[in-house]
């Protein structure tokens, strides 16, 4: 069936069957089947302004609506919404409801003491750190921290940095300012959270260095901690 626009009729025309059929009974078979897909005498796409939609109860699940597409529905008192061509149906909360947030396991390293700082990035502290499976209700990220307090040994002061690496690679960097006193002390720290981590052992570090302008300075302490958070 195909819309057809109907016909302006004048005085003294007399419709014969064709033009019933065409103009009247088949547009309104049309109109019968209409999906409001937004073309000829299927209605707007847009269903708009709505105040108030009233959902009857579906007696059963109904059948996922096929890729790209969503059915909002009732069913046993409850707004559910299912997606795509093959999603589960999927309560919508319509009362207030709170995550549980806990942390739990932490892997942890710390050096002091550990020696001078070079003009390249080095003095690797590192920690291998496998998250739980993030499938399922519970969620989870992690969050690494790194620390690093610099001592000026030469009473030559400057720019100062740590940085943090995941699996060899840089994710993260702050820098900072050594002053000119000698064992005049900068701490650095920065933390970074890791979201939707796979389930496999993944490797953290954090190494540190100085500006060429920068006298000899030494670490006196650095620390890394990697820890799960959960979200349930």
């Amino acid at each position: 069936m195909a819309w057809t626009t109907p016909k302006t009729w004048a005085d003294g025309d007399i419709p014969d069957a064709d033009d019933l059929n065409t103009h009247i009974k088949a547009n309104l078979d049309v109109l019968s089947t209409h999906a409001h897909s937004g073309a000829a005498g299927d209605g707007s796409a847009a269903l708009a302004p709505i105040a108030t939609v009233t959902f009857a109860n579906q007696g059963s699940t109904p059948a996922a609506p096929g890729s790209a597409k969503v059915n909002i529905f009732s069913e046993s008192e409850t707004l559910k919404v299912r997606e795509g061509a093959s999603g589960a149906a999927v309560a919508i909360s319509l009362a207030n409801h709170t995550h549980t947030i806990a942390s739990s396991t932490e892997t942890a390293a710390n050096s002091e003491n550990p020696g001078g700082v070079g003009t390249s990035y080095g003095g690797s502290l590192s920690v291998s750190f496998t998250p739980s499976d993030s499938t399922g209700t519970q969620h989870f990220v992690t969050v690494q921290f790194a620390t690093a307090t610099f001592v000026n040994a030469s009473g030559t002061g400057g720019t100062v940095y740590l940085r943090i690496l995941k699996a060899g690679s840089q994710i993260q960097e702050v820098s900072g300012t050594l002053t000119d006193s000698i064992t005049g002390l900068k701490t650095l720290s920065q933390s970074y959270v890791h979201s939707q981590p796979a389930a496999s052992g993944t490797t953290w570090a954090q190494e540190t260095k100085k500006a060429a302008s920068v006298g000899g300075t030494n670490v006196g302490y650095k620390t890394l901690i990697t820890r799960q958070v959960r979200c349930q």
